[in-house]
């Protein structure tokens, strides 16, 4: 039959090997490493649930866009897994966007919004060129525009083109549908690659479980268990720490205050090194030649006015456009400013950054156009930005700015080498050109590789690389007030984990330090698990901080980073553990060095376990690490 029946689905611990809800990461990978061979036997089921999805849907359903990415689809049997059959994609070329080439299931029962749902698969492969992972992109979402996303998670297959992996991803439905309104999405266009899927499948469980219940008891039969060790060499450093900033970017989208509640609880309690700020053009320069400072333009002056009196610098960017000069609908993507409107635009910038710098005593140190890439909402070709970048430059220099461009602004990382070489190889427009920027949405998701890529650029062209939109899911906001959960606060700190350590960024810009993916109540007065989070790992990457990257063995799973402190003699680590529970031998720090633990974890954030634990003569120090946490060891 090929699909994993109710029965043995309903234990997603049986043969569990991957637990994907948030991470995109190994759990057992390591540990199973044999060809089609099962490595656990099955668990009990867990009771209750509806599928959702015909059981032969992954056998019987076409994949769309074969042609796109030169691919083709096939069924193929398979031995010792709980399915018999599995469907085999071989993509051909890259294509630009991921949803090239993908499988549609659409549901065959109704989903009540906020029902709980695991979806469950097994995924193998590998990229055509043998050294890197193959991948699988997972969506529940609506069937039609405007194509609401309930969950998007990344599958990447083992090592090893034979062995297999599962994926569990439970989520909360974001709207309700009747049969056949909303649908799974499995997305191929990641490269060239072959990639296997088996066991598809997708259950209900309605309002008798909630996410963060399934997502705490697969860990619980997943933990980390005993003997991993982690070497920290506090001599090998990397990029030095500029710190955390965030996004203030409520103007763009229409308010008239400077700073909500949210943005001042954040300046207040948080260590704000950096601001991105939204320029809203459309307000600025709502017809050619007029330039408005009110309402939106001046609450965002305001804003950056505030900044510059704390002493943090400031990158605006541009995200919607006036209709006489970018036409279209308002707050549409992928538009195109057209050549003849360039110089329109760039003077009505200019205007902006010189009465931030006459009237309100503020200096931009830098523009940029929101995600160009994509066109949210200015759409530019790395050849068309060049173009505007070499008319603006000179324009910005007769007016005594001193603002340049940061390189790229990237929708993603994925995308980000590809945009900003032609850029960075343009030497006309080289000395309008400051640190490179991207945004990370895609870090739980994308190969190491693309991420990799950024910090080989950073090297080669000797610019800093800053993450001015840090997040894991652009489109988390469509879930049901995912901000009270703590699977937010730990998926945030995976994304910046993995960031700050395959891309080499000095700068964290979270989205948004303001009422949108807020950290805090509307109100200003109650943080989310995720503000402890940053708080917590603010500590860690302190401004001056060097990073370095330790080795973890006995784990496939663990996460960690480490820092060499500003002042002599202190260093942190950071360890993000997304199983179950464990302890971790920590070896290579200072012997005698005391050092207190801090932990967060779904039941309370930011506490500290241990205070003046010392360092044992041999330089090691063993940690007690609980299901799904983050700990910060601290030797200040």
């Amino acid at each position: 039959m090929g699909i994993v029946r109710r029965t043995t689905l309903l234990s997603f611990f049986a043969h569990f090997l991957f637990f994907s809800v948030a991470i995109g990461c190994t759990i057992g990978a390591g540990r199973w490493q044999q060809d089609d061979r099962n490595a656990s036997p099955p668990a009990p089921p867990l009771a209750g649930g509806t599928p959702v999805i015909a059981d032969d849907a992954l056998l019987t359903t076409a994949v769309g866009g074969l042609e796109r990415t030169q691919a083709t689809s096939e069924i193929v049997p398979v031995t010792g897994q709980p399915f018999a059959k599995a469907l085999r994609v071989r993509i051909g070329t890259a294509a630009p966007e991921t949803n090239a080439t993908q499988m549609t299931v659409r549901t065959t029962a109704p989903v009540q919004k906020g029902d709980a749902l695991l979806a469950s698969f097994h995924v193998r492969g590998a990229a055509a060129d043998g050294n890197n992972a193959g991948q699988v992109e997972f969506l529940f979402e609506r069937a039609t525009d405007p194509w609401t996303k309930s969950a998007t998670r990344a599958a990447v297959t083992p090592r090893g083109a034979k062995a297999w992996r599962q994926v569990v991803v439970p989520f909360t439905s974001a709207e309700s549908y009747a049969p056949g309104e909303a649908m799974i999405s499995l997305r191929f266009a990641f490269g060239p690659q072959t990639v296997e899927v088996g066991g598809l499948s997708l259950i209900n469980y309605g309002k008798t479980k909630t996410a963060e219940e399934l997502i705490a008891l697969a860990a619980s039969q997943t933990p980390l268990g005993d003997g991993v060790r982690v070497a920290v060499n506090l001599k090998d450093t990397k990029q030095t720490m500029m710190g955390f900033g965030g996004n203030f970017a409520q103007p763009r989208y229409g308010k008239t205050e400077a700073m909500d509640p949210v943005g001042q609880y954040n300046l207040d309690h948080l260590r704000v090194v950096h601001a991105r700020v939204g320029i809203p053009l459309n307000w600025w320069t709502p017809e050619k030649g007029a330039y408005k400072d009110q309402a939106q333009a001046k609450a965002s002056f305001l804003a950056m006015q505030e900044f510059s009196r704390r002493k943090i610098p400031i990158v605006a960017s541009i995200w919607e456009g006036p209709i006489w000069m970018l036409g279209g609908k308002v707050e549409q993507s992928g538009r195109t400013l057209p050549q003849e409107k360039y110089a329109d635009c760039i003077e009505a910038v200019a205007r902006y950054l010189v009465t931030a710098r006459d009237k309100y005593g503020v200096s931009v140190d830098y523009v940029s156009f929101n995600e160009p890439d994509y066109g949210v909402n200015f759409k530019f070709t790395p050849a068309q930005m060049a173009d505007f970048i070499r008319q603006a430059g000179p324009r910005f220099q007769a007016l005594g700015l001193k603002t340049k461009f940061v390189t790229a602004d990237t929708a993603n990382a994925s995308n980000f080498a590809d945009y900003a070489r032609p850029l960075l190889e343009d030497t006309s427009i080289a000395p309008y050109l400051g640190p490179l920027a991207f945004h990370s949405w895609d870090a739980l998701g994308a190969p190491d590789a693309r991420y990799a890529a950024i910090a080989a650029v950073g090297k080669r062209y000797g610019k800093p690389v800053w993450c001015l939109e840090a997040g894991h899911d652009a489109q988390l906001w469509q879930a049901q007030n995912p901000w009270v959960s703590w699977e937010n606060g730990l998926r945030t700190a995976l994304a910046y984990e993995k960031t700050i350590r395959l891309t080499g960024a000095s700068l964290m810009d979270y989205w948004t330090y303001q009422d949108n993916y807020p950290l805090v109540t509307g109100d200003g007065k109650s943080p989310y698990p995720v503000f402890h989070v940053l708080r917590q790992m603010e500590e860690v990457f302190a401004p001056g901080a060097k990073v370095t990257v330790p080795s973890v063995s006995g784990s496939d799973e663990l996460r960690v980073l480490a820092t060499v402190g500003a002042k002599k003699g202190t260093f942190s680590v950071l360890l993000v553990n997304p199983v179950g529970a464990g302890t971790v031998t920590v070896a290579g720090l200072p012997s005698g060095t005391n050092v207190s633990v801090v932990q967060s974890t779904a039941d309370g954030q930011r506490k500290t376990v241990g205070t003046g634990q010392r360092v044992s003569r041999a330089g090691e120090l063993t940690v007690s690490l609980p299901s799904r946490s983050i700990i910060t060891l601290l030797a200040r």
